[in-house]
């Protein structure tokens, strides 16, 4: 098989498309479990819960494109589909996201998902609250808010 430097063999390019495909997967994914780990070990130096951490540093991090992306379309003139992307797309990561999870655990374990607001400190010998739990029900009673207060304000009939 003899190609030229200009052409590309044209059997060749769908194994190549799937290739790149697979390892751009494997990237993303060997990215993330560093960063997630980072922020673990800088969690556990400051001692400070895991789900904070997740809340805010990485959070914040993963909407710089959202933010650049919005303030782009802010400037285009579109500056209602740039607040419809910040209201809809963290509702939408959030219903999917914890939607779809939830039900590819709950198939794998019939009994169900144990969850529990409050935890036993050993140290202190009471019972806390749990924050690995507080915190995301806290972010899901925000956007809850947020629903709320667009269906009062008539934001969808216009």
């Amino acid at each position: 098989m003899r190609t030229r430097r200009t052409e590309p063999p044209e059997n060749m390019m769908f194994a190549y498309a799937i290739a790149g495909f697979v390892m751009s997967i494997m990237w993303i994914s060997f990215t993330s479990d560093i960063v997630v780990d980072l922020l673990a070990m800088i969690g556990l130096m400051i001692d400070l819960p895991k789900s904070f951490l997740g809340l805010t540093l990485l959070a914040w991090g993963n909407c710089m494109g959202d933010l650049n992306a919005d303030v782009a379309m802010t400037k285009k003139g579109f500056g209602e589909m740039a607040i419809t992307g910040c209201l809809a797309g963290p509702i939408f990561n959030i219903l999917v996201g914890l939607g779809i999870s939830t039900v590819i655990t709950t198939l794998h374990k019939p009994e169900g998902i144990p969850f529990s607001l409050k935890a036993f400190d050993a140290e202190k010998g009471e019972v806390v609250f749990n924050p690995d739990a507080v915190m995301p029900l806290t972010l899901m009673l925000a956007q809850l808010v947020v629903l709320v207060v667009i269906a009062f304000n008539g934001f969808a009939s216009q």
